[in-house]
């Protein structure tokens, strides 16, 4: 009849081994699941990347719409506390708006319009979240985040 000694200690070894891994599992899972660093930093290189989303709204051009949305969302997860709540309005207003004219499969500028109309009763709310957005950036990132493409005409003189 075979010892019970050498199966009670194969257990425990291959348990220890068990609860090694597992132990190893749960180290690289919180290195993987780490959260992103919330920085002024951080967030002004984020917004970086979203520097044609108005001239994108306002062309509708799906090509470059898209990937700024998406740009402005990943901003939401590095702002600060101090700016995280205005940049949240202004994020979901813009996705909304977004996912209206992405749905429509030929009338973008119809689409725009109804969402922008849909939505009237949270103008105020969102205008005043942009503009501390975009106080927040200038103060911080030292940029403006409207993409203004005026020029400046000449100026006749009249006698």
């Amino acid at each position: 009849m075979p010892s019970p000694r050498p199966r009670r200690r194969s257990a425990i070894v291959f348990l220890i081994a068990l609860l090694l891994l597992a132990v190893a599992g749960a180290g690289v899972w919180k290195l993987i699941d780490k959260p992103q660093t919330r920085s002024a930093e951080e967030l002004c290189a984020q917004l970086g990347q979203v520097t044609s989303l108005s001239s994108s709204l306002v062309t509708l051009d799906p090509t470059t719409l898209g990937p700024q949305v998406a740009e402005l969302q990943r901003a939401t997860s590095v702002a600060p506390s101090d700016i995280q709540a205005q940049l949240n309005v202004l994020a979901t207003f813009v996705d909304e708006i977004a996912e209206a004219v992405r749905a429509s499969p030929v009338e973008k500028k119809a689409a725009l319009t109804s969402a922008l109309a849909e939505r009237q009763g949270r103008v105020d709310e969102v205008t005043a979240a942009g503009q501390a957005v975009e106080a927040w950036t200038i103060n911080n990132c030292g940029v403006t985040l409207r993409s203004t493409t005026t020029q400046k005409s000449s100026t006749t003189t009249r006698r």
